[in-house]
């Protein structure tokens, strides 16, 4: 696995300026170490804000840089404008005044992640620290990324079936392409020091669907499939899901191999 020089420098410098002490002889020191992230996910609990009980069947994501840092995550207390609020959206929290700070580690590793099965990111290289955060980047997908072209050249692809008390059912095949690849503003706050462990990033589909009216799809073609037009509510609703920053829940693994 490959490091960028400029996080690699920001470490080495990071392991330095804390070891410095506090000028009462105490020392603080930051270490060199590893750990493995791994990415999952889990499913919807119960229907949407629409009514739509949603059952996924497939949810992939081109996953690139994951770096993590200091900064902590403060809400915001009143929300955002958001224009998508005038066609049925909900407010949801986001973070405020967001400060990444100092870098404590990263993944560069680009890959395609099925996320009903479950897979291992890579290794991280890191040092311990107070971390508070982390930035999770969504790669267009390559040839060499995406073999089996399961995300069809987008960075997010899900498939499934979504039913409301009416009784309609709703066939859908989507994608997703951000328009700002990186999800900053990621929830990870731990002590870290060189006891065992990794990092488990859950993706929440439930909060990625949560928006959805289904009613907005496209009509069913030949294969009973709808998709979620540019310009449709359920597309934009699609994005802000996936934009959500509290649905990707970070933990941490106790005891898994380093």
């Amino acid at each position: 696995m490959s490091h960028s020089p400029a996080l690699l420098s920001t470490l080495a410098a990071a392991a330095t300026l804390m070891s410095l002490g506090c000028g009462d002889g105490a020392r603080t020191e930051a270490e060199r170490r590893t750990f493995g992230v791994a990415m999952t996910a889990t499913p919807p609990t119960g229907p949407n804000e629409h009514g739509w009980t949603v059952t996924p069947e497939a949810a992939q994501v081109s996953v690139g840089a994951v770096r993590f840092f200091e900064g902590r995550v403060l809400l915001s207390r009143a929300p955002r404008f958001d224009w998508y609020s005038l066609i049925g959206g909900t407010a949801h929290a986001h973070p405020g005044h967001y400060v990444p700070g100092d870098a404590l580690g990263e993944v560069l590793n680009v890959q395609t992640v099925d996320l009903l099965a479950g897979s291992d990111l890579g290794s991280a290289n890191a040092v311990t620290g107070s971390y508070g955060s982390l930035e999770l980047t969504l790669a267009t997908p390559t040839a060499a990324t995406d073999a089996q072209n399961v995300l069809g050249g987008h960075q997010v692809h899900v498939r499934g079936t979504a039913t409301n008390a009416t009784g309609a059912t709703v066939h859908f095949d989507a994608a997703v392409d951000l328009p700002r690849a990186a999800i900053e503003g990621v929830r990870f706050e731990r002590e870290l020091k060189q006891e065992p462990g990794s990092v488990r990033i859950a993706v929440d589909l439930g909060k990625w669907l949560s928006r959805i009216d289904f009613a907005t799809a496209s009509p069913p073609d030949a294969a009973g499939i709808s998709t979620f037009p540019a310009d449709s509510q359920a597309q934009n609703a699609l994005v802000r899901g996936v934009e959500d920053t509290s649905a990707y829940v970070v933990t941490w693994v106790e005891g898994a191999a380093q």
